[in-house]
């Protein structure tokens, strides 16, 4: 009789983990995340209309701020609905992040596209993605921290953490030449160590908050 109950209740839970995905996903903000997005592009778009050939510091905007709005991700309006269902707060904090990490993608990547059309990419802009993936984990690795303690506006805080950040990193690089900076050279690849660790972070304070 055990043997039939688990063998019966795994399926029950994969399908009412599976039943909370599409509901979860819309809980993560997207107008803000599109509004977000939007914004971070405005620069580079301007100047993609007059015509203009520096989008050096548009695109590092538009990557820092797409980055960083993967902290709207770490709300979860639904963790009293859903605190007695199999989805448990990693599974769901995982679900949103999916969803602003694909929404802020589709934007980016649709402005690099209108920047190839025009004029053409420059040739530092694989340089944005290092910057983009520190301010990402910057922002939920401050944002899920947030939330674990109950601070309200978690996720607006987050967005402003991972862009300022990352720009107090750049900045002081002028003065520790060990930190990465904005600029191309022999240290900007460790943006990915801050990705890194910002990571880490995130999957400590993110998790069940049962366990402390």
């Amino acid at each position: 009789m055990l043997t039939q109950r688990s063998a019966t209740s795994g399926p029950r839970v994969r399908g009412a983990r599976r039943t909370v995905v599409v509901p979860t996903a819309r809980l993560a903000h997207p107008g803000l995340v599109g509004l977000t997005v939007g914004l971070a592009a405005f620069p580079a778009l301007v100047t993609l209309l007059w015509r203009g050939d520096d989008y050096f510091g548009p695109l590092v905007v538009a990557g820092l701020v797409s980055g960083a709005a993967l902290g709207w991700a770490v709300d979860d309006p639904s963790a009293e609905l859903l605190a007695s269902t199999p989805a448990g707060t990693p599974l769901r904090t995982g679900i949103r992040v999916g969803a602003v990490a694909l929404m802020a993608a589709v934007g980016f990547g649709g402005l690099l596209a209108a920047v190839a059309i025009g004029p053409g990419l420059p040739p530092q802009v694989v340089d944005r993605w290092p910057e983009a993936a520190a301010a990402a984990a910057t922002a939920l690795a401050v944002g899920l921290i947030a939330a674990r303690r109950g601070e309200r506006a978690a996720g607006a805080a987050a967005v402003i953490a991972g862009v300022l950040g990352t720009a107090m990193v750049a900045g002081l690089s002028f003065k520790l030449r060990q930190l990465p900076s904005f600029l191309a050279g022999s240290h900007h690849d460790r943006w990915w160590l801050l990705a890194l660790a910002g990571l880490v972070v995130a999957l400590y304070a993110g998790r069940d908050p049962a366990r402390r």
